[in-house]
């Protein structure tokens, strides 16, 4: 997810998902937003305490990250 990063953003965001704790780390799919009508989970956000990060798959993928210091 952070590949397109720079380096300094990358450690920066993995140093606060460290902070809140890998294990605090969930998967929220979001089934009743079937684009496409193909059943795929088109919606899906990796969230934590500290973290929510936004994927679209269709029409095109884009993504929006927010990390913050504190939960």
């Amino acid at each position: 997810m952070f590949a397109e990063f720079l380096l300094w953003q990358r450690e920066e965001a993995l140093k606060h998902i460290r902070a809140g704790g890998f294990e605090n780390l969930h998967l929220s799919c979001y089934r009743e937003v079937n684009l496409g009508g193909d059943n795929v989970w088109d919606v899906w956000q990796p969230e934590s305490p500290s973290m929510v990060s936004y994927f679209r798959g269709l029409p095109h993928v884009p993504t929006g990250l927010n990390i913050r210091e504190t939960a």
